[in-house]
C-alpha cells in the first residue's frame, strides 16, 4: 500500500528504484524517494534527486526487505 500525500491511497501500481527512505508523521508509513526504472538507467538524462516521493506501509517495506511478494 502507498500513498501520494497522507490520507490518500494510491491506485496504481508503480516500479520504483528507491533512492531514499525516511520516517514520517505516522509510524505505519515511510517516505520513500526514488525513480522509475526507465529513469534510473545510466543513460538517462533525469536532473532531479527522486522522480516519486511517496508513503509506503512499513509492512510492504519490510517484506520486500525480506524478499517476500508483499
Amino acid at each position: 500500500m502507498w500513498q501520494p500525500s497522507p490520507g490518500i491511497e494510491g491506485q496504481t501500481r508503480h516500479d520504483i528504484v528507491i533512492v531514499k527512505v525516511h520516517e514520517s508523521h505516522d509510524p505505519r508509513f515511510a517516505w520513500v524517494y526514488g525513480h522509475g526504472p526507465d529513469c534510473s538507467w545510466f543513460t538517462a538524462d533525469c536532473a532531479v534527486p527522486w522522480c516519486f516521493e511517496v508513503l509506503v506501509s512499513v509492512d510492504v517495506l519490510a517484506a520486500t526487505v525480506a524478499g517476500q511478494r508483499p
